[in-house]
């Protein structure tokens, strides 16, 4: 069938990965950037930066360094199709001729914060906003907003042809044609979730007509083929077929073989993002929902602003540095539990299920006996914690729940994986393929050139896991009191957990004790 060139488009790189037709990764290249901070709040990027590091992910993929491409006829004629997984928001203002207007506004950027205020003072309740769009809350980084912010600030930029957020412009630059998938076009804010269309009333919020916005299609549908002028710079086949892809975390999702009820995967980085494939959408103040790459299926997002950033953050505090293998060296010694101690690993306050911007990060249960190992394996098992924290929602609504799969740098580590298993008290597996983004683009593109029927087919048939955790069921009991310790410390701090959906909110406390006399919290800086 032929060989697949994915883009994975990350928020400081964009990692280009050539996939063959059975699912393995033959080379993977990745090209960092880092957005200018015009202003304190701030976050742009000239648009030719990306397409520069396509350009370059692209040459050096099928070069083959360091894997030789050529020398396995795997060169421009072996590629089939192009896919897409991306950061959602961010955007590029083009003129009638397809020239950006600006730099491309990032999706960290927070210039629209006082427009997403307003709106939500005089005439879009949170309530409102979810049905249609899917988010929980109203998030001031969407584009929808930054787009009103042109429009009083820099009309000229607001009067462009086409918005596109960067997939979009990239499938704009290799094929000339305006399209995008409804899971970057929900991302925008701008996109009515059940009506499966452009908002009318936020079109006209934002100042813009359905005409600047790109087609919308579904994930993985051939939108384009490869115009010659670009093909020959990019040392590609004229006339190859280019596909819209969806969301990172989706895509990562997709690449997991999370195409089914049941089925769970979460990244744990700098924040923590889980993926819940369910049967239908879900009506949920506690996590963002969205329609699946598979047909007639749904997914719930919940997440955590802050992970596995906060190991980084401690390694860094204590001196260490170096590799993560050294600073963690020992702490498979520290017993469950950390023998009492406690961390909240909120440093920029929660989100699912508490949504509580002003809560920090905490330290509870600290005595002189505790060592560097002690506080390393409990910001592991707060992290466990989150996760739990995200699924629990779910599983009170009777979501199924059967298997873990975890993704991102902490996946590498197997203790972690361990301690997430005996917390969760399910299944917890690493995919074989690290780069699960690129592969669910893959997964996308091949299905939308027909080497399979569905995504689902496609999952199946390339999906592998590379280890799996399975609980221990004498942990199961330590690892509760673990989880009741880290509510509990919470609600000490920031009042009661609040639980339930969107019929009603009812107030629990955890009734695990914790603590005791000596004990000393550290909660950090507000």
């Amino acid at each position: 069938m032929g060989n697949y060139l994915t883009f994975d488009i990350g928020t400081t790189a964009l990692k280009t990965a050539l996939i063959s037709d059975e699912g393995l990764v033959l080379a993977v290249h990745t090209e960092e950037y880092a957005h200018r901070t015009p202003r304190p709040g701030w976050a742009e990027m000239p648009a030719e930066v990306y397409w520069e590091a396509a350009v370059a992910g692209t040459r050096a993929v099928l070069s083959g360094s360091p894997l030789s491409c050529q020398e396995r006829g795997l060169g421009a004629e072996a590629v089939a199709a192009i896919g897409f997984a991306s950061q959602g928001q961010s955007f590029v203002a083009l003129d009638a001729s397809g020239r950006p207007l600006r730099d491309a506004i990032v999706w960290v950027d927070n210039r629209a914060l006082e427009i997403a205020q307003r709106w939500e003072r005089q005439w879009l309740s949170r309530e409102e906003y979810r049905r249609i769009s899917g988010y929980p809350f109203i998030p001031e980084g969407l584009t929808v907003f930054k787009l009103a912010w042109l429009a009083e600030h820099e009309p000229q930029a607001h009067r462009a042809a086409k918005f596109l957020c960067l997939p979009d412009y990239l499938i704009w630059r290799l094929t000339g044609e305006a399209a995008t998938d409804y899971n970057i076009a929900q991302m925008s804010g701008l996109y009515d979730l059940r009506a499966q269309g452009w908002e009318p009333r936020l079109l006209e919020a934002a100042g813009i007509g359905e005409e600047q916005l790109p087609r919308v299609h579904a994930p993985g549908t051939v939108v384009g083929e490869l115009r010659a002028e670009v093909a020959e710079g990019l040392g590609l086949r004229t006339g190859t077929a280019v596909c819209v892809g969806c969301n990172d975390q989706l895509a990562g999702a997709i690449g997991a073989g999370n195409v089914a009820p049941g089925l769970v995967t979460e990244t744990t980085g700098t924040a923590l993002a889980v993926v819940v494939t369910t049967e239908e959408l879900l009506e949920d103040r506690r996590f963002f929902v969205g329609k699946h790459a598979v047909p007639g299926l749904s997914y719930a997002m919940p997440f955590a602003p802050t992970s596995a950033i906060v190991l980084t953050w401690l390694r860094d505090l204590s001196g260490s540095g170096g590799e993560y293998s050294e600073f963690l060296r020992g702490v498979e010694d520290i017993p469950p539990g950390c023998e009492g101690l406690t961390v909240l690993p909120h440093f920029c306050g929660t989100a699912t299920p508490t949504f509580n911007p002003q809560a920090r990060g905490a330290i509870a249960g600290i005595g002189l006996g505790h060592t560097r190992a002690h506080l390393a394996r409990a910001v592991m098992e707060a992290c466990a914690c989150l996760l739990q924290e995200c699924l629990e929602p779910l599983q009170e609504r009777g979501v199924p729940v059967s298997s873990v799969r975890s993704l991102g740098g902490a996946a590498r580590n197997d203790l972690w994986l361990q301690i997430k298993a005996d917390l969760l008290g399910l299944r917890v597996e690493r995919p074989a393929c690290p780069d699960a983004a690129n592969l669910g683009a893959a997964m996308l593109a091949a299905t939308g050139v027909r080497q399979f029927a569905t995504v689902a087919e496609a999952a199946q048939a390339w999906y592998r896991p590379e280890r799996r955790f399975d609980p221990q069921a004498e942990r199961f009991p330590v690892y509760r009191e673990v989880y009741g310790r880290y509510r509990e410390w919470y609600e000490r701090l920031y009042g009661e957990m609040l639980n339930g959906d969107c019929g009603g909110v009812e107030r629990r406390r955890c009734k695990v004790e914790s603590g005791g006399e000596g004990k000393g919290v550290f909660e950090g800086e507000q």
